[in-house]
């Protein structure tokens, strides 16, 4: 027999057969394979070169996907934000509305055109001050100036109609000053009143209006005035703690104490008088017949 049917070598003949059937094996997954790609390619030299140039550029075109894929999946998933500043920002629109110039006064205000509210800063208690804020703004006029004086501005408080409180009175309360009124940014003005009844002369001596509910009316001369109720509560109690102070002279005798001695000396005994002296015995008189 041939080689090829009984191969000769040290080893045992169903080796070299294995061999030979997995070589076989190769050679054929080998033609199938390229069978395959030159069937896809539609044959020839150039469908092999055409193969190749997109292989190799397959992982970039391939990149070039995910990265395009990761971009609009980022896009989709993150809202989408204007940019800073436009209208629909609204901090962009806080900022503008702050940075907006205000309307520049053109010369003094009508007192017609003044509308001066009133009300009543932190509550109102008897016995006490109450201040008001009176808020002004203009009805027509962008801007313009007013000089707020008792002279321009009123206010009154009332209850029914007895007149409590009036600034004609007490003109005192209204302070002197000029400002600038506009229709769309309020200035406020503040008007105390002390929590008395007033006379002609705002003495001090009138009675403290009493708890209850009061009207407090504000206008300047010429315009509508504005009224507003407000109730008077009771006083509030003031809690005053006595914190007793130490003397100045226990102060000092605290931070410097003075020595005691070991024994306290106790008054010595009163003398007793002595014995009175016993006289002397008294002298025998000599007898006169012992004499001679």
């Amino acid at each position: 027999m041939s080689t090829v049917t009984r191969p000769r070598g040290p080893l045992p003949g169903r080796v070299y057969w294995t061999r030979r059937l997995l070589l076989v094996v190769l050679v054929l997954a080998l033609v199938y394979g390229v069978g395959r790609l030159l069937g896809g390619g539609g044959g020839g030299g150039p469908t092999v070169r055409a193969v190749g140039s997109t292989a190799s550029s397959s992982p970039a075109a391939s990149a070039t996907a995910t990265s395009t894929a990761t971009t609009a999946s980022g896009a989709s998933a993150a809202p989408a934000r204007p940019p800073a500043g436009t209208a629909t920002s609204p901090t962009g629109a806080a900022a503008g509305a702050v940075a907006s110039p205000l309307a520049v006064p053109t010369g003094p205000c009508a007192s017609s055109d003044v509308v001066a509210t009133p009300s009543v800063r932190g509550g109102a208690h008897g016995g006490g001050p109450v201040v008001f804020t009176i808020t002004l703004t203009t009805r027509t006029s962008p801007a313009c100036t007013w000089t707020v004086s008792a002279r321009s501005l009123v206010v009154r408080v009332t209850s029914g109609v007895d007149r409590v409180w009036s600034t004609q009175q007490c003109p005192g309360a209204v302070g002197k000053q000029e400002v600038v009124v506009r229709s769309d940014h309020p200035v406020n003005v503040p008007v105390v009143w002390n929590g008395q009844r007033s006379d002609d002369g705002c003495t001090r001596s009138t009675d403290w209006a009493e708890t209850g509910y009061y009207h407090v009316t504000s206008a300047a001369f010429g315009a509508d005035p504005v009224d507003e109720q407000f109730p008077l509560l009771a006083p509030v109690d003031r809690t005053v703690t006595a914190h007793p102070r130490p003397h100045r002279h226990a102060q000092h005798r605290a931070r410097h104490p003075e020595p005691h001695s070991s024994a306290t000396p106790h008054p010595s005994a009163t003398p007793h008088p002595s014995a009175a002296p016993h006289p002397s015995a008294t002298p025998h008189r000599r007898h006169r017949g012992s004499a001679r």
